[in-house]
Parts: structure tokens; C-alpha cells; sequence
């Protein structure tokens, strides 16, 4: 079983208590204003990586178009049958997105951080392959160095889920390499963790 698989089981036998202690803690509302400020109303959105899809109704209070995408189909159903989560929801793979009709945005809120270092590039060079011209990018991964499966009782269970830690200098250059411009980008301080914050917009390849 590779590290996503793994944590994946994890997510599905931790779903219902994740879900409820995330509702209760609330959203990054700041965030979550200012990515839907970037895109017109009626904008179409992927939030990947949605979990029991709070970020996704918020989202969708903004009057966006709103579709969530997780690998965990007990977080969505979690999210759906018993947090009242209205948005169409799909368990897929974010590194090869079932995308036919190009987004307005992408938002990935702590997801990309469970994935292993050499998949970032080619995940966000798939992220721009759904985009329209000058699509939105939001993205938020833990800061350090390395590697690591990390326990916690959190949420009720002591099982293991697996984290890539990202320093600015290691992460912003993958973005350049995949052809998206920062438009915003911040260290933040949260209860436990640093996060490295990005906002970026879809750039097309100079010829």
C-alpha cells in the first residue's frame, strides 16, 4: 500500500469525527473571500481534496459554481449524508483530474501536502491543464523540511497520515515550472502548524 492509498484508509475510518471537528473549528474564510474575489460570479470551481466539503459550500455562498473532488468517498459521503454538503462531489485522483470542460479555478486547501515530493510538479501542471487562461490557484501546504507519517488522536483514532513538509524556496519554483504566475503568497501561523500560502493564476507557455 503506497502513502496516498494509506492515508487514504485513514481519512475513511476517521471521516465522521474529522468532519465534525472541522465544522465546529470553521473555514479560512479570509481565503476563501479572497480566491472567490479573483474569479467572476458564477465562476466554475474544483475543490480538490474537499474532505466532507465545507470549504465547498462556502464556496458556493459565493456564487460559484462548485464541484468537489476528494480520494476519500467516506469523507464525501460523511460531508453529504450527514453535514448537509449540496455539491456535486466525484472521488478521483487529483493528480489525473476527470475534467472535460476547462475551470475558472482550483481550490486545494491542505490537500497537495499528502502527496510525495516528485508528484507536486506534475499535480500542478495537471491543475494547469484544467484551467482557462488566467484560471485561479489557491493552495496551502504545511512548512518544513522532509518527510513524515504523523500520528495524532485528534480525531479519535491514532492512525497514521502521510505529509510532504514545502519551504517557499523549494515550492515556489515548481509553480514557475508549471507556468503559473504568484499572484499572492504568505507564511501563516496556525493553532499547531506554519503554512505556506499560494495564489496564483494560470500563465500560457511563452513560445
Amino acid at each position: 500500500m503506497n502513502p496516498l492509498q494509506k492515508t487514504q484508509e485513514t481519512y475513511r475510518r476517521i471521516a465522521a469525527d474529522y468532519a465534525v471537528t472541522w465544522h465546529k473549528g470553521g473555514t479560512v474564510e479570509d481565503h476563501l473571500q479572497k480566491f472567490a474575489a479573483l474569479l467572476p460570479q458564477g465562476a466554475t470551481v474544483m475543490d480538490v481534496g474537499c474532505g466532507p466539503g465545507l470549504d465547498s459550500v462556502v464556496l458556493q455562498s459565493h456564487h460559484l459554481n462548485v464541484i468537489g473532488l476528494d480520494y476519500s468517498y467516506e469523507m464525501m459521503r460523511v460531508g453529504r449524508d450527514e453535514h448537509n454538503c449540496r455539491v456535486p462531489l466525484v472521488q478521483a485522483d487529483m493528480r489525473c483530474l476527470p475534467v472535460g470542460q476547462p475551470l475558472d479555478g482550483v481550490w486545494a486547501s491542505a490537500s497537495l501536502l499528502h502527496l510525495q515530493r516528485d508528484d507536486m510538479l506534475p499535480t500542478l501542471q495537471e491543475f494547469w491543464r484544467v484551467l482557462k487562461p488566467n484560471g485561479v490557484l489557491y493552495f496551502s501546504v504545511k512548512q518544513g523540511d522532509g518527510e513524515d507519517w504523523v500520528r495524532t488522536e485528534k480525531y479519535g483514532h491514532d492512525l497514521p497520515r502521510f505529509f510532504t513538509f514545502w519551504q517557499p524556496e523549494t515550492l515556489d519554483p515548481l509553480l514557475q515550472m508549471a507556468a503559473f504566475q504568484i499572484i499572492d503568497g504568505f507564511e501563516e501561523q496556525g493553532a499547531r502548524d506554519c503554512w505556506v500560502v499560494r495564489y496564483a493564476r494560470k500563465e500560457e507557455p511563452k513560445p
